[in-house]
């Protein structure tokens, strides 16, 4: 799907219980593609450790 300059593509997506409603817009201003985003946002985050609510609660 291509988006429009200035025209907002929405889409709607269920996860459970959860009803997430997601605004898409293209930017002239964008300086990489979703697809780019996204993998740079993995890759910066593969060797952060990732904490379990278990080890974030006060034991008693």
């Amino acid at each position: 799907m291509k988006l429009e300059k200035g025209k907002p593509c929405v889409t709607q997506m269920n996860i459970g219980d959860t009803i997430y409603i997601i605004e898409s817009v293209a930017s002239d201003k964008a300086k990489e593609t979703a697809y780019d985003k996204v993998k740079r946002l993995i890759l910066d985050n593969v060797n952060v450790p990732v904490i379990s609510p278990e080890m974030t609660q006060k034991s008693a």
